[in-house]
């Protein structure tokens, strides 16, 4: 028997509905995202104390300029917001994820290569820092999982 053209697209239905919601891949994806926010959030904190007593480094010759400081903590905090906005858009399903996901995706490596520049960031840590958004960037533009959730 051949699919009627209404039997495709129940078809096409049930499938979209087994794929929506955040579960999977998703979920880890999110919490992945989060985590960054959180980790970003504590680094800015640490930098600040470690340029209040830099006797805490436990390095005789490290010195931050003010100038790193408001450079990474004032890149930090927009990258967190961005990411608030972006975890928020996400959970309410929104269309507009994919876009706030796909550019917090792009702009965290840029940071972080600026930062790696700035000799604020080591070789490996801008490295690893920046697999996730590599990842993330692919799996928000080819994932169903994303289409079929992100719609309202």
């Amino acid at each position: 028997m051949s699919d009627t053209p209404k039997t495709k697209a129940t078809k096409k239905t049930d499938s979209q509905g087994q794929l929506s919601g955040i579960r999977g891949f998703l979920v880890f994806y999110l919490f992945i995202m989060a985590y960054q926010l959180v980790h970003g959030l504590v680094l800015t904190g640490g930098s600040i104390v470690l340029y209040n007593n830099p006797a805490l480094a436990k390095t005789q010759d490290f010195s931050l300029p003010l100038s790193g400081l408001l450079l990474y903590d004032i890149s930090n905090l927009i990258l967190a917001a961005l990411g608030v906005v972006f975890l928020v858009l996400a959970f309410k399903r929104k269309k507009a994820a994919i876009v706030w996901g796909l550019a917090l995706s792009v702009l965290w490596p840029v940071a972080l290569f600026v930062w790696h520049i700035a000799g604020e960031k080591s070789h490996f840590g801008t490295i690893v820092d920046t697999l996730p958004n590599i990842i993330g960037i692919f799996y928000l533009l080819l994932s169903k999982r994303v289409k079929a959730t992100f719609v309202k």
